[in-house]
């Protein structure tokens, strides 16, 4: 009942134009959103079918669209449920960092994979941490990205951007994919150079239905792999069968596999 006033409260700041100020109904979004996320993933745990574990922040919560079914994972989710039996199991947190990701959110992961396989691990994170002007990032970032289970997906914020903190972000993102064959969706730009990228402005629907394509691009493409180089120094990830994060068996087929 609780969560149900949530949302009513929530709704009515959007749809009635201000009954609550902003803050407030962020507020009560994110704990409404928070409650249905930990109902839908206990509901998840008890079925059956190829599994998607997110990880991340606000945005992995739906934040900001008109209902949780309208964030991106939302979106992804039904896509894929049009394919096969998919279940979802939402980890990520609103105002999570990258070390939120590797200290809370990481062992979570490690934990339900000990029962059942994951056939798909995601994690876009980093917007906080540019809102918060975190030091370290580098460093965080290379330890998620190296953590994760060959064949996630991570994300970018500043595709285009040659220059500011986001975008070389994204760099390193590249890099690392390349490293640890992770699949990289290339996300709408959210920050440019000299954007702060403050958290308090969310995604709308639509931000998140693009962030929804990107995803699913990133999910039917194959790994990042490292260029050809006459480098000696430089490893080249050899090429091999694209399939998603966490596969327990070589013989599962990847998503759109019909």
């Amino acid at each position: 009942m609780r969560a149900a006033a949530r949302r009513v409260k929530a709704g009515g700041e959007r749809f009635l134009g201000g009954v609550l100020p902003g803050a407030s109904a962020r507020r009560l979004q994110i704990k409404a959103f928070a409650d249905d996320w930990a109902a839908a993933n206990l509901e998840a745990r008890q079925a059956t079918g190829p599994l998607w574990i997110v990880l991340g922040d606000s945005a992995s919560q739906g934040i900001g669209a008109t209902r949780r079914e309208t964030g991106y994972v939302g979106v992804v989710h039904e896509k894929l449920r049009h394919r096969d039996a998919w279940r979802v199991i939402n980890l990520s947190r609103a105002g999570a960092g990258i070390n939120d990701v590797l200290t809370r959110q990481l062992p979570e992961l490690i934990d339900l994979t000990r029962d059942q396989s994951a056939a798909l691990v995601s994690c876009i994170v980093g917007a906080e941490d540019l809102a918060r002007r975190a030091s370290g990032l580098d460093v965080a970032l290379r330890q998620l990205l190296a953590s994760l289970p060959s064949g996630a997906v991570v994300g970018t914020f500043a595709r285009g951007a040659r220059s500011g903190p986001a975008a070389a972000l994204d760099a390193i993102t590249r890099e690392e994919a390349a490293r640890h064959r992770l699949r990289v969706a290339e996300l709408p730009p959210r920050f440019g150079p000299g954007n702060r990228g403050r958290e308090s402005n969310p995604l709308g629907d639509v931000e998140h239905a693009g962030w929804a394509e990107a995803v699913l691009a990133a999910i039917d493409g194959p790994p990042a792999e490292i260029a050809p180089s006459t480098d000696p120094e430089l490893p080249v990830v050899p090429a091999g069968d694209d399939k998603p994060a966490g596969r327990a068996k070589a013989g599962d087929a990847k998503p759109g596999d019909d």
